[in-house]
């Protein structure tokens, strides 16, 4: 009956998006003039020597991660049998998610310290490895692909080059193996400085964390011999010795799974609460400009969630003010 504890990781760890918003509007520069409509105010504020990056921009980004999940809750059906609660039988030694990710990006400054974005995005691969403890050893894995989308927003704010910027987004993330879309939040603040290199080129680096929160339900369904990482006749075994050693009161619980698992090639069909083994990660990262159009950043998470962020943007001004 443990076959699907492959699926149980599965996608629960959503991936990563990319926010280029470190070209923070910077105070105390020479007055000068600005001939774009975004961001609203901009002409008023250029004159009191108010610099901002060029409103809009399109980004494409590339984001590995690798994070725990913890599993709390597990229902189990198997083909059209009635769902099961293994909650108290099925203990895991780790659950961990490996996701790869591409995502495309729109963005526009809508005011001058704020900016807001759209999201689309193809999980080029996500990969579980599962570890059951209980009632049995057993590893096993899956992979899947998927796509989704989202929207944010960016609150930046520079002085003399020194930045601080909080991002928010929220994004649905649909994988192959899972009935609904997963839905994810994201916080995170940023702090850093700003460094002109001359000739229109500026590098910046910073300091920061994340915060991911998931969607806390998952429903899906997986064919058993996607998931299980021994050969079947073996797994067979392991669930008639655990279950022959039941006392009748909890072989009555769980017969029908079991009898279920003995058809060919059955479907499990699962029902999680779950969340995040660690919400928090800590973030490093650096961009650099040319010329205020072209914007390179890498950005390194660690300490819980281990990520690695790579993106290119191109910013341009599009709408020209009266």
């Amino acid at each position: 009956m443990f076959g699907f504890a492959a699926v149980l990781g599965l996608s629960l760890l959503a991936p990563p998006r990319v926010a280029h918003a470190q070209g923070a509007p910077d105070i105390g520069n020479p007055p000068y003039k600005y001939d774009y409509l975004f961001p609203l105010m901009g002409k008023k504020l250029a004159s009191r020597g108010i610099t901002f990056p060029l409103p809009f921009g399109v980004g494409l980004n590339y984001a590995f991660a690798n994070q725990g999940v913890d599993i709390s809750g597990v229902n189990v059906a198997v083909n059209d049998g009635k769902y099961v609660d293994l909650s108290k039988i099925v203990k895991f030694d780790h659950v961990t998610s490996t996701v790869k990710v591409i995502n495309g990006r729109l963005d526009l400054w809508l005011l001058p310290f704020l900016n807001v974005y759209g999201l689309a995005t193809w999980v080029v691969e996500s990969d579980t490895d599962v570890l059951l403890s209980q009632p049995f050893s057993l590893r096993a894995g899956a992979s899947q692909s998927g796509y989704g989308g989202g929207f944010g927003s960016t609150a930046a704010f520079s002085f003399w080059g020194v930045f601080a910027v909080l991002d928010m987004n929220l994004a649905w993330t649909k994988l192959e193996k899972l009935n609904t879309p997963v839905r994810t939040f994201l916080l995170t603040p940023r702090l850093g400085k700003r460094f002109s290199l001359g000739r229109g080129v500026s590098l910046s680096a910073w300091g920061g964390a994340m915060r991911q929160a998931i969607q806390a339900d998952t429903e899906g369904s997986i064919s058993l011999r996607d998931t299980i990482g021994a050969p079947e006749g073996s797994f067979n075994a392991k669930v008639g010795q655990w279950y022959a050693s039941l006392p009748p009161l909890q072989q009555a619980a769980v017969g029908q799974v079991v009898d279920g698992l003995k058809e060919r090639d059955p479907t499990i069909h699962y029902k999680l609460d779950k969340h995040l083994s660690d919400p928090w990660n800590l973030l490093i990262g650096a961009e650099i400009d040319l010329h205020k159009r072209v914007q390179m950043r890498m950005e390194y998470g660690f300490l819980g969630r281990t990520q690695l962020i790579m993106g290119i943007c191109y910013r341009f001004g599009f709408i020209e003010a009266d």
